[in-house]
């Protein structure tokens, strides 16, 4: 029986002239039309490939895609691991704005998205949808009137991707998400359909395996030569403040830890027992699970790294996994609990940790995705309100110090030039009327704007309307960037000076951005102590080069990780290599060259666990887990991560050279 999603409220009738699959446009793909069947099978290359159709006024093929419509197909992998599926709307200047998805291996799932919200780009993360992995927008917001190109790609794989494609349609409103049953994982989350050297066999051989990590002598960091918060105990950089500090010695940048030892983190995100599938709409992918089983969450949210646990130690099990963590992360050489961790955990055990603010100050307008209306007295009000949560860590030996926030989505546009978006939005705000101020002092008459914008305002007070602001000059558009960097410095001020209000011990550790999108995001560094970003290459110099530079401040890397496709998941993360063993040696050579850069503070890797097989909330399915979902470390990756921690004061203070060498990389599977 075909499960479904409840029909969406504002269903309306279905235009069943489809669009035939066989009119796509294959670039680089071989193309098998199924006779009768109205489908296709399409081989993309490892290379990448794309098929595409022509556009014109928003309508393909006719059909046209505005007024709240549905472009969908329906998709099938051929293959035997998940795959990337992306859409993309192409203007005749080659801006783009596009969709990158993932899918599960051998289940039909229906891609349907709203194209006209869709190429505004309102969102970068899209909700999910029954059957399909994660989704996230790509490119920039465009006017889907102006597509003059549909295209669907596979991106670089590590083995040519395989699609069959039928039913391309336009609907009214939201269609239904049929998923045929097929159960994908065994008892206990790991991917049914494959075997691979490790997998575990039966419960027996997990719960032996769980229960030896608790019967084993607990390691002790002191045994390396270890403060007991992980610094340095043959370089004392300060007598000790109680609290970590940010030093400056022989040239470089350390942290000081609490007792004044030399500090650098080697931290690990997700610290906690997560792992939870999001199976809404997708049960009938999941097999028979226990309705009394700790792996349940919330609502339809399971976690199989919970069950197997509670299977194991049944109530217990959540001071078990926290003492086996603790004795792992010693093991191990991590030194600091990193972000979405499990706090508690940390604090009782005087492990060294970070924290990540929760939320970020809100505004009733925002001017572009998450950006708020900065310069309003009401970001003011609820930056202060925002800091109070700060306010139980205040006087937390072990707490290093806090993010701001992680990854906001707004600056995930290259070249992104807020004080345009600011001019777009339908809504007048406090932004938009201090630019205009800003621009009257800047110009002094309204004709000498428009003169040099290409614009044709009546008046200063004019400007507060919404407008096709990127369409301006490139003179004016620079005036505009001056403001930009006007608004970024006050969306890191306020909440900056607010929190430092409250909490003046622990150390600023800046916002996390996803890479350096434009060189406006430099603005405001100047209230944090360190600068953060996330870093998902196999060589973090030049980004730590080219941000310290620009910042003129140390810092320190919030996420990097590598995956590999010879053990159970379908897909690598963001950076891919061949197997466990160059997983060790691509977290090796990363660290070595993070810590011989005399300006980063240390780095996180990303995560502790798999993700789940079927999917966490927003679809994510990655092998990045230093263990999997029964607990099991892979033993190859650990001995390199072993590896790297026991020299790490040794590259770091300038003692060793950073001679660790390349691993072998693959394409990436990621979405």
């Amino acid at each position: 029986m075909t499960q479904n999603r409840k029909r969406s409220t504002n269903m309306k009738e279905i235009d069943f002239t489809p669009f035939p699959v066989s009119d796509l446009n294959p670039e680089g793909v071989e193309r098998s039309v199924l006779s009768g069947t109205g489908a296709c099978v399409f081989t993309f290359p490892k290379g990448g490939g794309e098929l595409w159709a022509e556009m014109k006024d928003g309508a393909l093929d006719g059909l046209y895609l505005g007024d709240g419509r549905w472009l969908a197909m329906d998709v099938t992998c051929l293959g035997t691991r998940a795959a990337v599926f992306s859409w993309f709307f192409v203007t005749a200047d080659g801006r783009f704005c596009g969709v990158k998805m993932g899918v599960l291996p051998g289940v039909p799932v229906r891609i349907a998205l709203p194209v006209e919200e869709i190429t505004q780009g309102k969102n970068l993360f899209l909700r999910r949808t029954p059957g399909k992995l994660k989704s996230v927008t790509q490119g920039q917001p465009i006017d889907f009137r102006e597509a003059v190109r549909f295209s669907v790609r596979s991106e670089r794989a590590p083995e040519d991707v395989v699609f069959r494609i039928e039913n391309c349609r336009v609907y009214e409103g939201e269609p239904d998400f049929p998923v045929r049953p097929k159960v994908l994982v065994d008892e206990f989350g790991q991917k049914a359909i494959a075997d691979w050297p490790g997998k575990t066999h039966s419960f027996e051989e997990m719960a032996e395996r769980m229960k030896k990590v608790l019967s084993d002598p607990a390691p002790k960091r002191e045994d390396d030569g270890r403060s007991r918060w992980g610094g340095d105990l043959s370089l004392r950089l300060t007598d000790g403040t109680s609290f970590f500090t940010l030093e400056k010695w022989n040239g470089r940048y350390l942290l000081a830890d609490p007792d004044g030892y030399a500090f650098f983190s080697t931290g690990l995100d997700c610290v906690n027992i997560d792992g939870d599938a999001n199976l809404e709409g997708i049960r009938c992918l999941a097999g028979e699970l226990d309705p009394d089983s700790a792996g349940w969450v919330h609502g339809e949210f399971f976690s199989w790294h919970r069950h197997n646990l509670w299977r194991v130690f049944g109530e217990d099990y959540n001071e078990a996994w926290r003492e086996m963590t603790a004795r792992r992360m010693v093991k191990w050489g991590f030194n600091t609990v990193a972000c979405w961790s499990d706090l508690d955990f940390a604090r009782a055990r005087e492990i060294p940790h970070v924290t990540i603010m929760r939320g970020y100050p809100r505004t009733e307008t925002y001017i572009f995705r998450d950006f708020p209306d900065v310069l309003s007295p009401e970001f003011q009000a609820n930056a202060e309100e925002w800091a109070k949560q700060i306010l139980p860590q205040r006087d937390v030996r072990s707490l290093i110090g806090y993010f701001l926030g992680n990854e906001p989505q707004w600056a995930f546009v290259n070249g992104l030039n807020i004080a345009a978006f600011t001019l777009e939005c339908e809504k007048s705000s406090a932004s938009r009327k201090a630019l205009i101020e800003y621009m009257r002092n800047e110009y002094g008459s309204i004709g000498a704007l428009n003169a040099e914008w290409g614009s044709d305002y009546a008046s200063f007070e004019d400007m507060d309307r919404p407008v096709g602001a990127r369409k301006f000059s490139e003179a004016g558009l620079k005036a505009l960037n001056r403001f930009s960097e006007i608004m970024i410095r006050e969306y890191i001020r306020v909440p900056s000076l607010a929190i430092r209000k409250l909490d003046p011990n622990h150390l600023n550790l800046g916002i996390r951005y996803a890479w350096l999108s434009s060189k406006e995001l430099a603005a405001g560094a100047e209230f944090t102590d360190v600068f953060s970003f996330n870093c998902y290459s196999m060589d973090p110099t030049d980004s730590i080069e080219s941000f310290s530079k620009l910042v003129g401040k140390p810092v320190m890397i919030g996420e990097f990780h590598f995956g590999a496709l010879d053990r159970g998941l379908d897909a690598t993360g963001i950076r891919g290599v061949t197997t466990q063993a160059e997983r060790g040696a691509a977290y090796r050579y990363y660290m070595q060259k993070a810590a011989a850069h005399p300006m980063c503070l240390g780095a996180a890797y990303f995560t502790l666990n798999d993700q789940a097989y079927l999917g966490r909330f927003d679809g994510e399915n990655y092998q990045i887990g230093v263990v999997d979902v029964t607990q099991r470390p892979y033993e190859d990756f650990e001995a390199g991560i072993v590896e790297t921690h026991r020299e790490i004061y040794d590259i770091a203070e300038g003692k060793k050279p950073a001679d660790a060498r390349k691993a072998e990389e693959i394409p990436a599977i990621f979405f």
